[in-house]
């Protein structure tokens, strides 16, 4: 073969490896920064007190799995480093947890949406209306869900795992 065509060659097929891989790269992630957020709760809505919770690290990326025909989220997948400080601001004693895990987010056709635990840890809030409640129960495990009806019902299943109640714990 030529030289010159073979440097031709060499040189197109070059090209075409580094569009190829700037392509790759650039295609979008199916994964979107997921955002928890700090909050303060009065005394009497999960807690005997009021309770803070302190976002330290947050890597929590979610990813649509299946949508409905219109486009909308029907099955989400939820996965990523979340360390949370907990405080009883009365008494000023605090505990940091790990949520870290992975969990599953069905939107059922009806409204609401139902919070499963694939493995890992999950934070959940019970208010006083629901069997249970008040509470704020860390899961750690498989299995455990909350299903949060359209009408503002809260049902938890309970999983495989251990169960701390950060008000008890902070009390």
């Amino acid at each position: 073969m030529n030289p010159r065509k073979r440097l031709r060659l060499v040189s197109l097929a070059g090209a075409l490896a580094a569009f190829l891989v700037a392509g790759s790269a650039s295609a979008a992630s199916p994964w979107t920064p997921l955002g928890a957020n700090s909050f303060q709760l009065p005394a009497g809505t999960r807690c005997p007190f009021t309770l803070r919770s302190d976002v330290i690290a947050n890597a929590e990326q979610i990813r649509t799995l299946e949508s409905y025909q219109d486009g909308s989220p029907r099955l989400q997948e939820v996965v990523g480093l979340l360390l949370v400080r907990y405080t009883n601001v009365e008494s000023g004693v605090s505990v940091e947890r790990n949520l870290t895990g992975t969990a599953l987010v069905e939107y059922p056709e009806d409204g609401g949406f139902i919070l499963t635990l694939v493995g890992g840890h999950m934070a959940i809030g019970l208010p006083s209306t629901v069997e249970g409640g008040p509470a704020f129960l860390v899961f750690t495990g498989t299995g455990f869900s909350l299903d949060l009806n359209a009408d503002g019902s809260r049902t938890i299943t309970y999983g495989h795992g251990e169960i701390e109640n950060i008000c008890d714990t902070l009390a």
